[in-house]
């Protein structure tokens, strides 16, 4: 006895409307007050970069996930620095000079929310959204030479659903972002 094979059209659709889901998984970085010129990081600074995650006011840091969101910031530089081919070294404090050959990114947190994926997944939209709003000062070595500052936002959807981007994976667009703003992009 022959079975009837499903058309392969029926088989397309669930796969056509799983990536149309997954296109919402990419955080999408708003830059509000994004200079008009690109950063003068000097090509000998480019390849190593040190990060410092402060709170730009005392509630910002009182907040009981601001330590899981530094440690997910550092993360998130890890890996984009990584995949860029570039060192990367985090710093609990800021230092008062930049070692040479090196851009020193000093990130002062305006505002944030921080969902991780893990509740995204368990308790779905009544989550609610994840954002994060920013601010990046640039210095190079050797001293403490300023290149410029950049201001970084982003936010996720709550009709995303469980695909939505959680502050993971916004951190991790953000370090992108920043890394190809000290590359002159």
């Amino acid at each position: 006895m022959n079975t009837p094979r499903p058309s392969s059209s029926w088989l397309r659709l669930p796969a056509l409307a799983l990536c149309a889901a997954l296109v919402g998984c990419a955080a999408n970085v708003e830059r509000p007050t994004a200079a008009s010129q690109a950063l003068q990081v000097p090509a000998r600074a480019q390849s190593s970069v040190a990060l410092v995650v402060r709170a730009a006011n005392p509630e910002v840091a009182k907040s009981s996930d601001w330590q899981a969101l530094r440690g997910a910031w550092r993360d998130a530089m890890a890996g984009a620095a990584s995949a860029a081919g570039k060192q990367f070294q985090y710093l609990d404090a800021e230092p008062q000079t930049t070692p040479a050959g090196s851009t020193l990114v000093v990130v002062q947190v305006k505002d944030y929310r921080y969902l991780s994926t893990g509740a995204r997944y368990g308790l779905g939209v009544m989550t609610g959204n994840a954002y994060v709003n920013a601010d990046a000062a640039f210095y190079v070595g050797p001293g403490r030479t300023p290149v410029g500052t950049r201001s970084y936002s982003t936010s996720s959807s709550a009709w995303q659903g469980i695909f939505s981007a959680m502050t993971d994976k916004q951190l991790s667009s953000i370090s992108s972002a920043m890394l190809k703003d000290i590359d002159g992009g």
